[in-house]
């Protein structure tokens, strides 16, 4: 029996219904998510990644997106994802609700394209006369299935995994145009066809390295499903397996130099891991085991940023080890044995396998990420729709029974749905998303560590500092040297709270396990500054330096060092090769402004204090000294205007004013460059303070005159 009549509505009105369908069931269970924060990786490689910020689209803006890796190695980096994220600046600015209606249209893009890939993949000639008249119906339920899947969340709400989702979506448009080019006639069509898919294949692996088994799916999609396995066929496809992994293997050595031969650089690079290579090999088949588990049982209480699991260090150690082992091994072979009888079903299980090789095999990466399965699960629920598909046939003379199944369905999708929608509840900000890891696995280091961070943004200081002291206690088997960052975490805490014995000693903990860390030279530095140990506060900036050349912060606390020794000019020099490195850094930019202004260069401080003002347009800081030259100027009207700018910044609350004052009084350490500079501007502020004393003071008179 057939489940959708295939030639009652047009190919094009199907399509057109599936489009819609998917595209209202994404934004149903993905509409909480608009408003869902920024969170950990997305501070680096996006909200601190100045390359990506792009102001005009020029040729040369544009391609510093392509090498916008946030260890500025000055690599190629992922250029699609990297110019998506660009894009979205240029024309939102860090508003994440862009970036979230970007990362949902890919989301629904790529479920669109599954559904088109299955649809037409189950009308080939092999697949015809089995599937051909329930196509629709599997093709349609299998992206359903994928799309609305809660383990999808983390590849959808994370910002920053759009790298995931866009080599997803751009994958499998590139195998359903070279599905539709290998089936076209000879001709325009069929080159078009070809063309999209080259394009669409190199877009894929400009978004995301794991792209790069596409070549070995499209041999393994045209052997199953275009040429059937014949012994002619598997031996020609063979060899030119060995074609493609000799052309990956070259181009691997062209991107990342010869290295990628080292065995001995690979292992060297799991000495901050908490395993081994080899470790990691043998646990990654219960990993592979456990994310299977998550795609047919996917309920919140699953989910989570971070997953605890032992490691294997034999065999039998645990003894789960095996037991993965050997189911892997056996779904494997079992596809392959049947590869000639259930094509299909076989290439789906290989499909998945495939696409978790590149992340869960040799590269020293963390065991476990949700987002992983992506790409692998794309095609996963096709064997299940098509059990659904025959279990509705079979029963269809016994009604009840089919009843029974359709509604079975259908309370999957809205459990899965709801589910999504409640897991995404979780990304609305880092506290709540470091909540959930930390009452779902306590004994990990890194849940405690982010939620310590979460505390210290929010100026819980006591809290933060609680949170840090557990995360040192417990583990954390995927970074060794993750430590450091608790440590520096903490020394933050402490120099904030004005407590630098203790900031220094957290501090030193944190060079333990990390020694060349950058952050910590520059935080060092900043207390031996405050301390006017200026020798050793330029020991501690260059140091930085060497860990990494022309570091915007490194520089930028140099030019505040030579400030307040006197040494204007070097500040002037330091500081603008600061602002070429990160060209929309307000900070810096208000820096060279006073550097300028004190070297007697107000011109210059004028145009850089307006454009710091052009990026945050309520920073105090800027404001004040916006004003403060104005007046030196004699240009009344203006300052009038800065400072009014400036007091309703600290309009709903006096006491942050207070805290201000405060600030430029006690801790010049942080922001003032200069002693006499600074007591110029307490004056000016003083003087405006009364000044609007004064027009309060007359304004209380004359509510106390009778009319």
């Amino acid at each position: 029996m057939t489940i959708l009549a295939e030639t009652a509505v047009s190919g094009c009105r199907r399509n057109l219904f599936a489009f819609i369908s998917l595209l209202i069931l994404t934004l149903i269970v993905y509409s909480n998510t608009f408003d869902a924060s920024w969170h950990f990786d997305d501070e680096n490689n996006i909200l601190n990644n100045t390359p990506l910020h792009l102001t005009e689209l020029s040729v040369p803006n544009i391609t510093q997106t392509f090498f916008a890796d946030w260890n500025r190695t000055g690599g190629l980096y992922r250029p699609v994802a990297g110019l998506s994220f660009a894009l979205n600046y240029y024309f939102g600015g860090m508003d994440v609700r862009g970036y979230h209606m970007v990362n949902i249209a890919v989301h629904f893009l790529s479920a669109f394209f599954v559904f088109l890939f299955i649809h037409h993949a189950l009308n080939l000639t092999i697949l015809n006369n089995k599937y051909g008249k329930n196509s629709y119906f599997i093709a349609l339920l299998s992206a359903v299935l994928w799309a609305i899947n809660p383990v999808q969340t983390q590849a959808v709400t994370y910002v920053v995994q759009r790298m995931t989702s866009m080599a997803g979506l751009f994958y499998m448009m590139a195998m359903y145009f070279y599905l539709k080019g290998r089936t076209s006639t000879p001709g325009f069509s069929r080159n078009t066809l070809y063309f999209l898919f080259i394009i669409c294949g190199i877009l894929a692996m400009g978004s995301k390295e794991n792209a790069i088994t596409l070549p070995f799916s499209i041999l393994l999609f045209d052997l199953f499903l275009i040429q059937g396995i014949s012994k002619a066929s598997v031996k020609r496809s063979f060899f030119l397996f060995l074609i493609l992994g000799a052309v990956c293997l070259f181009l691997g050595i062209l991107l990342r130099g010869p290295d990628i031969l080292d065995l001995q650089d690979l292992i060297s690079r799991y000495q901050n891991r908490g395993f081994t290579l080899g470790e990691r090999l043998l646990t990654g088949p219960r990993v592979i085991l456990f994310y299977i588990s998550l795609l047919f049982h996917p309920m919140p209480n699953r989910l989570c940023l971070e997953h605890d699991i032992s490691i294997s260090t034999g065999l039998l150690t645990p003894p789960s080890t095996l037991i993965a082992i050997l189911v892997i091994l056996a779904i494997i072979a079992a596809a392959l044995s049947q590869a000639k009888k259930r094509p299909l079903i076989s290439f789906c299980i290989i499909f998945f396998f495939l696409n978790h090789l590149i992340e869960g095999s040799i590269l020293p990466l963390e065991l476990i990420f949700e987002h992983r399965n992506y790409l692998p699960s794309m095609l996963f629920f096709v064997p299940i729709s098509i059990l659904v598909s025959g279990g509705i046939a079979f029963f269809s003379g016994k009604r009840w029974l089919r009843t029974i199944l359709v509604i079975f369905v259908i309370l999957v999708l809205v459990g899965w749905g709801h589910s999504t929608y409640a897991r995404n509840r979780v990304w609305k900000n880092d506290g709540i998303l470091s909540f959930d890891c930390v009452e779902k696995y306590p004994d990990l280091a890194r849940p405690h560590h982010n939620l310590g961070r979460f505390y210290l943004k929010n100026e819980q200081y006591e809290e933060a500092i609680m949170e840090f002291q557990i995360s040192l206690s417990k583990k954390d088997i995927n970074n060794l040297a993750g430590k450091n960052w608790t440590y520096y975490n903490l020394g933050s805490v402490y120099q904030t709270l004005g407590n630098d014995d203790k900031a220094l000693f957290y501090y030193e903990q944190a060079q333990k396990y990390q020694p060349s860390f950058a952050p910590t030279h520059i935080r060092k530095g900043q207390v031996f500054l405050k301390r006017g140990l200026y020798d050793e506060a330029a020991e501690e900036f260059h140091k930085a330096l060497k860990s990494r050349k022309h570091l915007p912060s490194a520089l930028t606390n140099l030019g505040h060092l030579f400030l307040q020794t006197g040494q204007t000019a070097k500040a002037v020099d330091h500081l603008k090769l600061a602002l070429e490195s990160a060209p929309r850094d307000p900070v810096i930019m208000r820096r060279l402004g006073l550097a300028h202004m004190l070297d007697n260069q107000p011109a210059k401080a004028f145009i850089l204090f307006k454009n710091s003002l052009e990026i945050t347009p309520d920073d105090p800081f800027t404001l004040l000294e916006l004003a403060a030259l104005y007046g030196n100027r004699g240009m009344e009207t203006k300052k009038q205007e800065v400072m009014n700018r400036f007091f309703a910044v600290f309009a709903e609350s006096p006491l942050n004013l207070k805290r201000f004052i405060d600030g430029m009084r006690f801790r010049s350490d942080l922001e003032r460059a200069d002693h006499r500079h600074q007591q110029h501007l307490l004056r000016f502020l003083s003087a405006a303070c009364q000044e609007r004393s004064r027009e309060y003071a007359a304004m209380a008179e004359d509510c106390l005159r009778l009319p």
